[in-house]
């Protein structure tokens, strides 16, 4: 679809500097934000209807095991207990915001292994956590990934980012098909610069959650750790990405000094998943 919609802008852009202005351009504009919504909305509802599968074929795998506790190994129980703490703590947040229920489920690829996302469609929302933030080494950090990820679902994040998106393509087929070309490109650049805006406002508002809720250094560590692994990834790869996430994620190192100095009231009391259980605590790192 991005393809698709791009390619309706840009030979309506051509069509309208070759021949001028037409009413054609109205029809393309709403054809563009109404297939645009249309298929945000399909993939939000299949992402979360399909959540308690992959629910079901990954998480419970570890929480719900078919097998003795004994015959597992002593990392899945590790992961497991880690793993039935964080299950509670969401399943009470859906029942404060009114939800009918949030899946959780861990991401199949081998680069997601630290992956955490979410989405929301209705009273249901599902979320993606990788397997390290339960792992001995890196669960001090699923705290603050679980309150962003958590703040993006209070806060209808799904429903807002394809809305700003439909609005976005919709100005823009507008624009192409109404505009001479120079102002056209500053239409769209502008559009652009307003939706990176909503983005990067979005990803800092959940940060400004996860502080409040899990204090300044938990969250501040994680953006730490974060910007430690990119030293980790060739340079070449690293500018390869930055087209894709720069425009949807501020810079690590402003969310770290945001975590550290912005003006925010801190909750009272630790956050209890700041606490894992005592054999995730006491056993040795994991890699």
């Amino acid at each position: 679809m991005p393809l698709a919609a791009a390619a309706m802008i840009i030979s309506q852009a051509v069509s309208t500097a070759l021949r001028g202005p037409g009413p054609v351009a109205f029809y393309t504009a709403l054809l563009v934000g109404a297939l645009w919504a249309w298929e945000g909305f399909y993939l939000s509802e299949r992402s979360v209807s399909s959540g308690v599968f992959a629910q079901h074929l990954t998480w419970d795998g570890y929480v719900r095991p078919h097998t003795a506790p004994e015959t597992c190994s002593p990392l899945s129980v590790l992961m497991a207990d880690r793993m039935r703490q964080t299950e509670q703590y969401v399943a009470a947040f859906a029942r404060r915001q009114g939800l009918v229920r949030i899946s959780l489920a861990l991401p199949g690829e081998r680069h997601a292994l630290s992956d955490a996302r979410s989405t929301r469609h209705g009273r249901r929302g599902h979320l993606w956590l990788g397997h390290h933030w339960f792992l001995p080494r890196h669960t001090h950090h699923l705290a603050p990934v679980l309150e962003h990820e958590l703040a993006h679902i209070r806060r209808y994040d799904t429903r807002t980012h394809l809305a700003v998106e439909t609005a976005a393509l919709t100005v823009c087929a507008l624009a192409a098909g109404l505009l001479p070309t120079l102002a056209f490109v500053l239409t769209a650049l502008s559009v652009w610069i307003a939706t990176v805006a909503v983005n990067w406002y979005s990803e800092l508002a959940c940060d400004a959650a996860a502080v409040r809720a899990c204090g300044r250094e938990p969250v501040a560590a994680m953006w730490s750790a974060d910007i430690a692994g990119e030293h980790t990834v060739p340079l070449a790869s690293r500018v390869r990405n930055l087209p894709r996430s720069l425009p949807r994620h501020p810079p690590l190192r402003l969310r770290r000094i945001f975590a550290r100095h912005a003006p925010l009231r801190l909750a009272a009391g630790a956050h209890p998943l700041l606490t894992a259980p005592e054999r995730v605590l006491t056993a040795p790192h994991v890699p």
